[in-house]
């Protein structure tokens, strides 16, 4: 068994720089997980309004949409070792500065949406960096599997992180009585939850400082998104891929935003069931990334990603009926097996064809429609949480995501004809 995992699931593992690179992503993801689950319900909680978790999410994604061009030109032309390396450095600051303003009482909504979207701006380059940077840590033959395992070290995270912090609201709420007058669980969790994000960053520093950096790029002309939209213009089965993602992403993951106020008012519980939906979401996602990296093959691509959407679309209608929380929880499981098992598969496709060349910029575009996503989904489905309620957004995202099922379809069966 041990032997399978080891030549398989793990075979990356097999090359220093990638494990060091896996283990030191291990650290920071889930810190990162416990931030964004503590940052969720915080502003639930000071302001009592679902539009404040979806403009979180956009202030953080948002400048991915707007500056990830020049974050995938930078990552062609500057080493991305020390790119990745700098942005984490960033990282680590803001979540200093975030402790810091919770922890001593200023943290206004306002102040926490600058300092999230500043984030956001270091987030547009670590992420389209990080996505090229992968490719020079392993062989081209284990990519798939190295994407795979990424996809399970962030799901991992998105498990375990907002379940660490679930743990730390409930100690807080326990310690609250015995320390002064006017001390809030709320925000002392988070707080912890907050400083715990910034010591993780150090974890991804040391690791990053035991790879070495890959050959330098030669000297090219400046890059821009749009040769990254050409590549894809004159590649249109990848192109599709891309804007299927987009699409699965604006029906799915705004379940995320809907989640504080369908904890609150659906099930009618409090934070600690709000941080276990979301360790579901990333428990199926987890069980999705394992199943990429064990069983994806160029061959199963089609599949994987039919089989994905299909998940994810029953997933979200079943949250919509769901009343209890260990069904809910099901769903949420079912929710990001799905989107998991698509987007794991769909990234690996588009870097195993593109050329080292282009992958900075190509991987930006993306980056791009991920986050082109956000503000598009998240705000819409915040705004109707409040204008119909829960359980009819859940349905609509759920109707969306079945029509990504159909245009996949459609498209698998086109490819697979034979020509006239």
């Amino acid at each position: 068994m041990l032997a399978t995992l080891r030549d398989t699931t793990f075979r990356s593992l097999r090359h220093r720089s990638y494990r060091r690179y896996f283990y030191g992503q291990i650290v920071s993801f889930v810190g990162t997980w416990m931030q964004s689950a503590a940052l969720m319900w915080l502003m639930y909680d000071r302001t009592g309004d679902p539009r404040w978790p979806s403009w979180l999410l956009v202030g953080q994604i948002g400048p991915t949409l707007l500056l990830g061009a020049w974050g995938g030109s930078l990552a062609d032309r500057y080493p991305k070792r020390q790119l990745v390396s700098t942005t984490q450095t960033a990282f680590l600051l803001n979540a200093i500065a975030l402790t810091v303003v919770v922890g001593c009482g200023f943290a206004t909504p306002w102040l926490v949406l600058a300092l999230i979207s500043l984030n956001g701006v270091i987030q547009a380059v670590d992420f389209p960096t990080r996505l090229a940077f992968v490719p020079d840590l392993v062989p081209k033959e284990d990519l798939i599997n190295a994407v795979g395992l990424n996809s399970l070290v962030f799901n991992s995270a998105r498990a375990l992180g907002p379940a660490i912090a679930g743990v730390l609201f409930l100690v807080a709420g326990v310690l609250v009585p015995h320390l002064p007058e006017g001390a809030n669980a709320v925000t002392i969790g988070a707080t912890a939850c907050f400083a715990l994000n910034a010591v993780s960053f150090l974890a991804v520093l040391r690791a990053l400082r035991g790879i070495p950096e890959p050959p330098a790029p030669a000297k090219r002309e400046r890059g821009s998104a749009w040769d990254g939209v050409r590549y894809l213009r004159a590649h249109p089965a990848l192109g599709a891929v891309v804007l299927l993602t987009f699409a699965l992403c604006v029906f799915g993951w705004p379940v995320v935003t809907v989640l504080p106020a369908y904890t609150k008012l659906r099930l009618g519980l409090k934070e600690e069931a709000y941080s276990f939906l979301l360790s579901s979401l990333g428990a199926g996602a987890l069980v999705a990334a394992l199943a990429t990296a064990t069983f994806g093959s160029v061959s199963r691509r089609g599949a994987f990603m039919l089989c994905g959407v299909a998940v994810c679309a029953a997933g979200m209608a079943g949250l919509g009926f769901a009343r209890v929380a260990w069904l809910a929880n099901m769903c949420c499981a079912a929710i990001g097996f799905g989107m998991i098992l698509f987007l794991a598969t769909g990234q690996s496709t588009i870097q195993l064809a593109v050329p080292d060349e282009v992958r900075g910029r190509v991987m930006a575009v993306w980056a791009m429609m991920l986050s082109a996503s956000a503000p598009l989904g998240h705000l819409i489905a915040g705004q109707a949480v409040t204008e119909v309620g829960v359980g009819p957004v859940l349905f609509g995202m759920a109707i969306g995501i079945g029509g990504v099922v159909v245009l996949l379809a459609i498209a698998l069966a086109l490819r697979g004809r034979p020509a006239p």
